[in-house]
């Protein structure tokens, strides 16, 4: 069972999954538009609702950003290898898988889903050991986006990865010293972007097994962005490309 809190990460799972819901908790003071869609919602798919006061919403959320609204609900259904890739198959589309390397830190995690959701990823894989895990705090970080990307949890990133390859896709990791740009590069392939972890990048095995090393172009003195920051700089890159693309087959 997991606590998920804050507006937007509870009207997402109700919107996406009511019956996952166990109970929701409310603070003692009404909210705004969102907050009322929360309870309406929540009242016609016969959720138990519990008004509690703001401090044991902290209490229950160990959170400062519950925004006034708690959900004890079913974790997120995580998507098999197969069945993401048959996904992808079925809705012919040029793959963009976003892989996670080791990211730990919720907030980069949370972020990082949010991003490639956004920019119309086909899935994020993560391994089940050295990543964070799909908690409340990942949830509040997406913004819901959570509900809405399929999530793959693997045992292997870099088996994960060779299984990718025999299906055709491209795997690009990102070093900042590698030798392509990555304004140089052409993202219209099919592709698997690998983020590394927050201290030491992707790890060596992951890094041989990338078919294109990609550098973020920076200027200072320092040599590397927020994992977080470096994925959305390298994902709406890729989106705009590929945009543009459709733009010009389209006039």
């Amino acid at each position: 069972m997991n606590i998920i809190y804050g507006i937007h990460p509870v009207l997402e799972a109700l919107k996406k999954r009511p019956r996952s819901f166990h109970r929701l908790f409310a603070a003692r003071e009404s909210g705004g538009d969102d907050f009322k869609q929360i309870v309406a919602l929540a009242r016609a798919a016969r959720i138990p609702t519990s008004v509690i006061a703001p401090q044991e919403l902290f209490q229950l959320c160990r959170s400062e950003q519950h925004q006034g609204v708690a959900a004890e609900v079913e974790p997120v259904a995580l998507f098999p290898f197969e069945s993401l890739v048959s996904r992808w198959k079925q809705q012919g589309e040029k793959a963009l898988f976003l892989i996670l390397d080791s990211i730990q830190d919720p907030q980069n995690f949370g972020s990082l889903i949010r991003t490639a959701y956004c920019c119309g990823a086909t899935g994020v894989i993560f391994p089940k050991d050295r990543s964070a895990a799909i908690t409340g705090s990942v949830a509040k970080a997406s913004s819901g986006a959570v509900e809405h990307i399929p999530l793959c949890r693997v045992v292997n990133i870099a088996a994960t990865i060779d299984l990718l390859k025999n299906e055709g896709v491209w795997i690009a990791g990102t070093a900042p010293r590698a030798a392509k740009g990555l304004y140089e590069f052409d993202f219209n392939l099919d592709m698997a972007l690998v983020i590394g972890g927050e201290a030491r990048g992707m790890r060596q095995l992951v890094a041989k097994k990338c078919d294109f090393s990609i550098s973020i172009p920076m200027q200072g003195e320092l040599d590397s962005l927020n994992a977080g920051v470096a994925g959305a700089v390298m994902l709406f890159e890729i989106m705009r490309q590929r945009n543009h693309m459709k733009d010009n087959k389209n006039a």
